[in-house]
């Protein structure tokens, strides 16, 4: 696999360079570098949209939508579809990318599907090199779908421009907002499959935390499998993303960098402390089991190995 190659094909946005990409920096984090760094000048010119919520809301297909009429309007969208880790193989399991299939074949969209890998909030580092390698190929929108976990899935906001929070009458969705502290979250509300029946007590318990939360987040009704409000979201979407000043998008952006690099710092860190403990780790582990160490000792005697 020649790096050179994949890098001057992602800025020519062939897709099999930005398929070979990001496949390489999420097999091979400790080189992720090898891409990265040439392209990374390229990048900060796509709009992220994220997309979270409940398992079950109609994320993928609200999605689906968003994708296409996006791209109707003559921009190109990346679509990264956040996947539950497999316990054995650490690939994804959900196959988001199977069930958006048919946005693989619609010219100027492109979709990939990416495991966690057991990362809290469902994100991890090489979702955000695969932000980077679509932003460099030129992707217009970056759709970032995550694996929707409840009050863990807050990674997001820290991803993306713009965040929509997808919900769905009579799922719960009133407990989950206040466990997860959503209004915190949201920067669109997208109640989806409104047809339902409690889609009257949901915007009501949504339109109450408007109010004592002093943030006016935008409301709309979707019916994904179907189209209906979706088009009203986008036309809202793609306006508001447009017309936020250069300092909001600066200061989201550059909260985005310092939890990137957090990642990449935890993500190195442990490589190495594992490299160099060797067999020593397992020791280690057993004398927590008997109970000679703490956690808390362990941890400390491994973090010295990162100055030597």
């Amino acid at each position: 696999m020649n790096i050179d190659d994949i890098v001057r094909g992602i800025f020519q946005q062939n897709i099999r360079s930005v398929a070979k990409g990001i496949s390489f920096v999420e097999n091979n984090p400790s080189e992720a570098d090898l891409i990265v760094n040439p392209i990374f000048e390229k990048t900060g010119n796509a709009r992220i949209i994220g997309i979270t919520g409940s398992p079950g809301a109609g994320k993928s297909t609200l999605t689906d939508k968003i994708a296409r009429i996006i791209n109707q309007k003559g921009l190109s969208v990346g679509v990264i579809a956040i996947d539950p880790s497999s316990p054995f193989s650490g690939g994804a399991v959900l196959g988001d990318r199977i069930r958006m299939n048919s946005l693989s074949t619609v010219e100027g969209i492109y979709i990939r599907s990416m495991a966690t890998r057991g990362m809290l909030g469902g994100l991890n580092r090489a979702c955000l090199d695969a932000v980077d390698i679509l932003d460099a190929a030129g992707f217009d929108y970056i759709l970032v779908e995550t694996v929707g976990v409840g009050q863990d899935e807050v990674d997001i906001v820290k991803v993306s421009d713009l965040n929509i929070v997808v919900l769905v009458p009579g799922m719960g969705d009133d407990i989950q907002a206040l466990k997860a502290g959503i209004m915190e979250i949201a920067d669109i509300f997208a109640v989806n499959k409104s047809d339902r029946n409690g889609v009257d007590k949901l915007l009501t318990i949504l339109n109450h935390f408007k109010t004592i939360s002093e943030k006016d987040t935008p409301i709309f009704q979707t019916v994904a499998t179907s189209g209906k409000g979706v088009n009203d979201l986008v036309n809202f979407l793609v306006n508001t993303v447009n017309k936020k000043d250069t300092k909001s998008i600066n200061e989201r952006r550059q909260e985005r960098l310092k939890y990137r690099l957090v990642k990449i710092i935890q993500e190195k860190s442990v490589d190495l402390i594992l490299s160099k403990s060797g067999r020593n780790f397992d020791d280690e582990i057993n004398s927590i089991l008997s109970r000679k160490k703490t956690p808390y000792d362990v941890a400390n005697k491994l973090m010295e190995l990162l100055c030597k």
